[in-house]
Parts: structure tokens; C-alpha cells; sequence
């Protein structure tokens, strides 16, 4: 796994196929890392909606007029 200290030592060197390299790898793993952060989010407040007061539904008489 790169890191982005990787990159900038690959850049430093002048050897610009591993810094694309490590500038793939760096960003995948944030491209990754803010999926999961952004799926944790829907997945906490998915339901998180206020509660309303529940509707009484008068039963049907069951008494023959």
C-alpha cells in the first residue's frame, strides 16, 4: 500500500511510472475509505426519522343490527 509520503519520494527521484503508481494506490485507498464513510452514514441515519403518534383504527362492530 502506497502512501502519499511514497509518492513524493517517487516524484523527488524523478521516477514518474512508480509516483502514477503510487498516486493510483493513494487514491483508490481514499476513494475507498470515504465509500465506507458515506455507506456508515446512510446506514445510521437510514431510519433515523422522528417517531409520529400512532393512528387508532376504530374495529370493525361485530354485533348484527
Amino acid at each position: 500500500m502506497a502512501t502519499t509520503r511514497d509518492l513524493i519520494g517517487s516524484v523527488a527521484k524523478g521516477d514518474l511510472n512508480k509516483a502514477n503508481d503510487d498516486f493510483a494506490a493513494v487514491m483508490a485507498t481514499k476513494t475507498d475509505d470515504a465509500w465506507v464513510a458515506a455507506k456508515l452514514d446512510v446506514a445510521r441515519t437510514a431510519f433515523d426519522a422522528p417517531i409520529e403518534e400512532p393512528v387508532e383504527i376504530e374495529e370493525p362492530s361485530t354485533e348484527e343490527e
